[in-house]
């Protein structure tokens, strides 16, 4: 958590940008280095009051959750300028569940301490319950990740309370500078970060505002505003002339967006979370092996994606408009219960067969927990129940098979 120790807001105006530097510049903490500081300020500034237009100031005292806090300047100035309770996160190498720093301002006469809790937000669930957060800001950190983004989207919806509101900010992948130097034959890409005091500092994967929105849309998220902005002016006058051309001219004919950097406020609805993976995103052959369980319960378009194997059909409508896949002549779900299972529920139309309760133990054999058969007819959907015996593990993941000739529509599989 932040604790400031002496003034609640800076001294300075939100809107005055040399006053903000000053302040900002007057921080200091063991091994800082004046010249990289200011460099990292005059050159963060322009960013980080742009992101500040991006986040609600509520009436009543709210809760933040920053992911990503480290050097703790959007921390100062939500802190100043925001009405929220603070939670900070980091990043470690050497696995520290927490790291603190401490924070001071001769000048102005404050002080902070800033703890983070450390945690890989691509892995790991965050270290808070459902429902948590007013606010969850994530900037300049998505181009980062390596692996699974949707997961952390997972993990912010589900800490984000009802109409709670996620702030994002990562630089445009079509941004014309970008464009430029690509035209003129020169690598786009980010250097090598070698002496980076952290793993991955530099740019991963960088996404384009259709991507981004659709990436949250797709996940269940509204998306409440969303803009492409030049927030660094062109250098020279061929830049500005590509700039303006590439903004006012070409963007009629191809809808896209070129300004540097890409803000996003998104908001949790009343929909539910789903695993969504767009194919310009991921690909889709090695994600057809991709499988994480997570869940207890498996509801067919919202998280089925991380909890079935091979061999199952597209989604699509079934009865009832309820959303659904085909299973082959096999078809697995793997579901995660932290918690003791007396039955499983599977909600099935249009096949017959048998559904069966197994865990695969640790040499790999099939421990069957319960089987039953079931004949369900097309046109409608049927419960099928069965029980779990007691040799269930809490906490091993649950299999269910379904041995179906010719295949079965699947809509639901709940454990209780």
């Amino acid at each position: 958590m932040a604790a400031p120790t002496v003034a609640p807001f800076p001294p300075v105006a939100e809107d005055d940008p040399e006053a903000l530097a000053r302040y900002l510049l007057s921080f200091r903490w063991p091994f800082r280095n004046e010249a990289i500081h200011r460099q990292l300020v005059e050159g963060g500034l322009p960013l980080w009051r742009q992101i500040l237009k991006f986040v609600p100031n509520p009436r009543e005292r709210g809760k933040a959750l920053e992911l990503g806090s480290p050097p703790f300047h959007i921390t100062l100035l939500l802190e100043g300028f925001r009405n929220y309770d603070l939670s900070l996160t980091g990043a470690t190498t050497d696995g520290r569940p927490e790291i603190t720093q401490e924070l001071e301002s001769p000048e102005f006469g404050e002080r902070r301490t800033y703890a983070c809790r450390c945690f890989d937000i691509e892995r790991d669930a965050f270290p808070y319950p459902d429902n948590t957060f007013d606010l969850v800001t994530w900037c300049e950190v998505i181009e980062h990740l390596t692996l699974n983004p949707v997961h952390a989207l997972a993990e912010i919806h589900r800490v984000l309370k009802p109409g709670g509101s996620l702030v994002l900010s990562t630089p445009n992948a079509s941004r014309a500078d970008s464009i430029a130097n690509f035209l003129r034959g020169r690598n786009i890409y980010d250097p090598y970060h070698l002496g980076a005091p952290l793993m991955g500092s530099r740019h991963s994967r960088e996404y384009t505002l259709p991507e981004l929105t659709g990436l949250l849309a797709g996940c269940g998220f509204g998306i409440d505003r969303a803009e492409d902005i030049d927030i660094y002016a062109a250098v020279g006058r061929n830049r500005r002339a590509f700039r303006w051309m590439l903004n006012n001219v070409a963007s009629r004919f191809t809808h896209g967006h070129y300004r540097f950097h890409l803000f996003v406020r998104a908001v949790k609805t009343e929909k539910p979370f789903r695993w969504h993976f767009p194919p310009a995103l991921f690909d889709l052959g090695h994600l057809a092996f991709h499988m994480s369980p997570r869940d207890a319960s498996v509801v067919f378009g919202e998280n089925e994606v991380i909890h079935t194997a091979l061999g199952w059909g597209d989604l699509r409508a079934g009865p009832a408009g309820r959303l659904c896949r085909r299973t082959g002549d096999v078809g697995d779900v793997y579901l995660m219960c932290n918690e003791p299972v007396r039955s499983v529920t599977v909600t099935v139309s249009g096949g017959a067969g048998e559904v069966q309760a197994i865990h695969d133990n640790q040499f790999h054999d099939l421990v069957v927990l319960g089987s039953t058969s079931f004949d369900a007819p097309a046109g409608k959907w049927t419960m099928v129940s069965l029980d779990v015996s007691s040799e269930f593990q809490a906490g091993n993941p649950l299999h269910i098979r379904f041995a179906t000739p010719g295949g079965v529509d699947v809509h639901e599989v709940r454990t209780a």
